[in-house]
């Protein structure tokens, strides 16, 4: 018995020196006053997201309602005004796009309350779509986009690509400010690279417990203030990557190699240098599948270096969280994607905001992989 307390110890005491400020070179680690200044409120900048509210529905999509979620979209957005229009999603399988653009519209989707998977919206479309293949999946017949509808022009400028890309492979792409949407899965299985399955554009976002499968770039978060409240997040390369300052609260992260690939890529943030606030994940899980786990595959992040390749860019958070071992818990950032290798800051009088150096941290996270 002494044996085996000792011995838990040790793994205890192992796990907790990767978590002890200020951290290595290849895994840095913020101080009590450091981590003081990344809180919700912080990377919120004044917003408080309010409960996403399911006691009334202005439309229904589904048996005896709107045919189309896109449908009861463009009457909410028609109608106008700027009180909040509430569209109720009855469960089903929805294989459908959902395109919605910069509205003065306050628009709320939400479906079973608490049963996040009776609502599945899905399609598969990777970037390497053609726009015209496109075009006869998502709007069959002309059924579903038509000139003069609010989403027209989206949905247009994807359909005429000679290959769709990454932003029209999403299979719900939100532009719009103070959008709430609630209990609802979102999935792209494609396999053809890059496949979204949700873009988030606008500011203001709140995504309250929203399931997310897809395998790279599951969910592009390229607006301005984003908060996801219980999220459950798949994928294998980059799957949460963009340029917004997002919170992640009580989120499910689960890197999958399924595809088949025995490595996964978690965060890819774009935040440039002069932004202060990326991606906050706090009192969440990271995990994967046993195929990613075996191999000890997944990398927490690296830096998407869209705009250039002379700095790192990127600002990621890690707190109180959980880690499951399927990582390398001394080297758990990939290089960037421009190649640069990863280069913690670990002086103890160190600027936090030094674009000299990747702006990853952690902080009194748990777990085999902390």
């Amino acid at each position: 018995m002494l044996h085996q307390i000792l011995l838990a110890l040790l793994v205890a005491a192992a796990f907790a020196d990767h978590q002890k400020y200020p951290g290595t070179s290849t895994r840095p680690v913020l101080s009590d006053a450091e981590a003081s200044k990344y809180t919700k409120q912080a990377y919120l900048q004044g917003w408080t997201p309010g409960t996403v509210s399911t006691s009334k529905a202005d439309y229904t999509v589904g048996k005896g309602g709107y045919g189309t979620i896109q449908a009861a979209v463009n009457a909410a957005i028609k109608a106008g005004g700027t009180t909040r229009k509430y569209i109720r999603i009855l469960p089903g399988t929805y294989k459908q796009a959902v395109l919605i653009p910069q509205t003065s519209v306050p628009i709320t989707i939400y479906g079973t309350p608490g049963k996040p998977t009776d609502v599945h919206i899905v399609l598969s479309q990777g970037a390497n779509l053609s726009g015209s293949k496109y075009a006869q999946q998502v709007n069959p017949n002309g059924a579903n986009y038509k000139n003069g509808d609010p989403a027209w022009s989206m949905y247009n400028s994807c359909a005429k690509s000679a290959t769709i890309g990454t932003s029209c492979s999403s299979v719900f792409w939100a532009k719009n400010d103070n959008f709430e949407i609630a209990y609802v899965k979102i999935e792209n299985p494609s396999l053809d690279g890059q496949a979204v399955a949700a873009r988030a554009d606008g500011d203001k976002q709140n995504w309250n417990q929203v399931h997310f499968y897809g395998f790279q770039d599951t969910l592009f978060t390229s607006g301005k203030r984003m908060y996801f409240n219980k999220p459950t997040i798949t994928g294998d390369v980059d799957f949460i990557f963009g340029s917004a300052s997002a919170v992640f609260e009580g989120a499910q992260i689960i890197a999958r190699g399924d595809r088949p690939r025995n490595t996964a890529i978690v965060f890819a943030p774009n935040t440039e240098n002069s932004q202060k606030y990326g991606y906050l994940v706090l009192n969440s899980k990271i995990t994967a599948d046993n195929t990613i786990k075996a191999n000890k595959g997944c990398y927490l992040a690296r830096a998407w270096d869209a705009s250039s390749s002379k700095q790192p860019n990127g600002q990621v958070v890690i707190r109180e969280t959980e880690i499951v071992d399927v990582i390398n818990v001394n080297a758990p950032y990939e290089k960037a994607t421009s190649g640069r290798k990863f280069a913690g800051n670990t002086a103890t009088n160190r600027n936090l905001d030094d674009g000299n150096f990747n702006r990853f941290w952690e902080y009194k996270n748990k777990g085999a992989g902390a």
